[in-house]
């Protein structure tokens, strides 16, 4: 997840379909740079509790970012329960 205090910066933006149902909560989908290298951030609010997280990866650009978003979400919560 990328942290708040992040000095990456937005590169641009990612076309993606927002209207499809895999989309769902997808509020953005950027290239962002940090030293020069590159990756993309998907920005996702999750629908039960409005919260918004911003994931980031190096996955092709193909790949839409709410199958990003569902894949690293269920990930964070499993590891959240390992802390527990």
């Amino acid at each position: 997840m990328l942290k708040e205090n992040s000095i990456a910066t937005l590169v641009e933006s990612i076309p993606f379909d927002s209207r499809h149902e895999i989309n769902t909560g997808v509020e953005a989908y950027s290239v962002y740079e940090n030293k020069g290298i590159k990756f993309n951030v998907v920005d996702y609010r999750d629908p039960e509790t409005g919260k918004l997280h911003r994931f980031v990866t190096t996955l092709p650009m193909t790949i839409n970012p709410g199958t990003i978003a569902m894949l690293y979400f269920k990930r964070w919560t499993i590891e959240k329960t390992f802390n527990n």
